[in-house]
């Protein structure tokens, strides 16, 4: 196949929404020297189509002047993006929600570029989990050039669900599809940040445990990153955000907004009732232990943070760790219990015999 062929073949692909492949394919013709002045303009070209970012779409479309600078349809649009009004910058507390991008990036997790989508006008955040890992401070990526920080209030591994607070604070929040509406069958566009774009079917997941799930067919091995994709159905509303869980076919499996919106109450009552919490970034819950001089996670029992400051309190840690079932520890005599073999009072590994007493 020769690399005009490629290149057509590249342009059906964006004209039939699969924007992934189709960057891909073009990026690689650009290298390719088979490519001739005109075939490499209009690789530029549908390269700058791609993206929704005016900044790229600038950069594309000057490429491909350099490469056929006679075309007057290349030069007029390229005109017209630059004599374009410039959107404002960002602020925190403030924006404009005709302004606000339907999936927005995360960077910083631990498991590679991610997608995101505001769910409430305060300006919260839902991606995955699994993208995040035990980072705590992220940034979101609104296009090339509007970053903002997040920071990780809580995760949910079982649902592989992140939470993450940012400074915006939306005018309204977003359209969301009531669950009574979502129904076997309904099409969706799956978004993912850089404007790749999913197309697929929903499907409800049955029973009681099962309600807060949706079924795709979207083959998990399509997902352009490590998950927190917004569904969107043909009316723009926001039914769920894509995870890396998986049906019995490898067809990724996406939570519902309604969940989400759920977890997310739940959360801010957790931090009305017991504000003095930190993350935990092994568990993604909330732990009180260091404000009672404790160096270990209640939940799951990982280190945590050393406040100097804060004294010890025996009785208020005891009571966190439930001493009294616990065994007692060989080095410092608490029964707070152990987690993979070491205390959860002191930290230190117990003997193997004393374990197996256990």
């Amino acid at each position: 196949m020769t690399a005009q062929d490629l290149l057509r073949q590249a342009i059906e692909l964006i004209q039939d929404g699969e924007t992934a492949t189709a960057v891909g394919m073009l990026h690689g013709l650009l290298d390719d020297s088979e490519l001739d002045d005109k075939g490499r303009a209009a690789a530029y070209v549908w390269l700058a189509e791609s993206r929704e970012d005016s900044a790229f779409k600038i950069r594309c479309l000057a490429r491909a002047l350099e490469h056929e600078p006679d075309n007057r349809q290349i030069r007029q649009g390229l005109e017209q993006l630059k004599s374009a009004p410039p959107r404002p910058n960002w602020t925190p507390g403030h924006t404009d929600f005709d302004e606000m991008p339907r999936v927005v990036g995360i960077l910083g997790g631990m498991n590679g570029l991610a997608s995101g989508v505001f769910v409430n006008s305060a300006g919260l955040i839902a991606s995955t989990s699994y993208a995040l890992g035990g980072a705590e401070k992220l940034t979101v990526t609104l296009n090339e050039t509007r970053h903002l920080p997040g920071r990780i209030l809580r995760r949910f591994p079982a649902q592989d669900l992140a939470l993450i607070e940012t400074s915006i604070k939306l005018a309204r929040a977003p359209v969301t599809a009531p669950p009574s509406l979502i129904a076997d069958g309904t099409s969706f566009v799956a978004s993912g940040y850089g404007g790749v774009k999913l197309r697929g079917a929903l499907r409800r997941m049955r029973g009681k445990r099962l309600a807060s799930w949706l079924g795709t067919t979207v083959p998990l091995a399509q997902l352009p990153d490590a998950g927190g994709n917004p569904l969107y159905d043909d009316r723009g509303h926001l039914l769920g955000i894509l995870t890396r869980n998986v049906d019995a076919a490898g067809c990724a499996l996406a939570i519902t907004t309604s969940c989400v919106l759920a977890l997310a109450e739940g959360e801010r009552r957790d931090r009305q009732l017991m504000p003095n919490t930190d993350y935990c970034r092994q568990c993604g819950g909330r732990t009180r232990v260091r404000r009672f001089g404790g160096r270990h996670c209640e939940t799951c029992g990982a280190a945590q943070p050393i406040d100097k400051a804060a004294v010890p309190q025996g009785d208020k840690l005891a009571a966190l760790y439930g001493e009294d079932a616990g065994q007692t520890c060989s080095h410092c005599g608490a029964r707070a219990g152990h987690y993979e073999g070491r205390c959860l009072r002191c930290g230190r590994a117990q003997a193997v015999a004393a374990l197996a007493r256990m």
